[in-house]
């Protein structure tokens, strides 16, 4: 992965991590679409990897395990609340501090699996992200439809419009 993607992917993570913490609205989209995005481009990634070897693929899969079990137990820690008649959430502190023990695993994980074999680069960071968040939503979906809140709408962006007027 080039040094500007990781620094890109770093970056929006950290932000995501902000709203997290001061509190936003939670909508399918922003639930669903970036694990489903993530885990494309790191499949596509592992897919595209040549000298795949049946060693980086139970690495791969033990890392995932590993990321949807701390993205589960973070999702379980999100307060979920109502704001303006719509179902919104906020990370505790609990839930920054499973973010950060997930990732200090993660990377323990991948450090221990390259000293027993497994191709560094046949574990795509965006893969391992996407999985966290996978597990996370894999939570907060089914707590927030028990709520008696309704989920937020999708927000506007700003390139909706363009990308509407593309498919019609």
């Amino acid at each position: 992965m080039s040094g500007w993607v990781l620094v890109s992917l770093i970056v929006g993570v950290v932000v995501m991590l902000v709203f997290r913490m001061l509190g936003e609205p939670l909508n399918w989209r922003d639930t669903v679409a970036p694990p489903v995005v993530l885990i494309a481009i790191g499949v596509a990634g592992v897919v595209g990897f040549t000298g795949l070897t049946s060693t980086d693929v139970w690495w791969i899969v033990g890392s995932c395990v590993v990321g949807l079990a701390f993205g589960a137990a973070r999702g379980a820690t999100i307060r979920l609340y109502a704001k303006k008649g719509e179902l919104w959430q906020r990370y505790r502190k609990s839930s920054l501090a499973l973010f950060v023990l997930g990732v200090a695993v993660s990377l323990g994980f991948t450090v221990l699996a390259v000293k027993f074999g497994m191709h560094e680069q046949a574990r795509p960071y965006q893969l391992a992200i996407g999985v966290s968040f996978a597990g996370e939503a894999l939570v907060l979906i089914p707590r927030g439809l028990r709520s008696d809140v309704p989920f937020a709408k999708d927000k506007e962006r700003p390139w909706d419009k363009w990308l509407q007027s593309r498919v019609r």
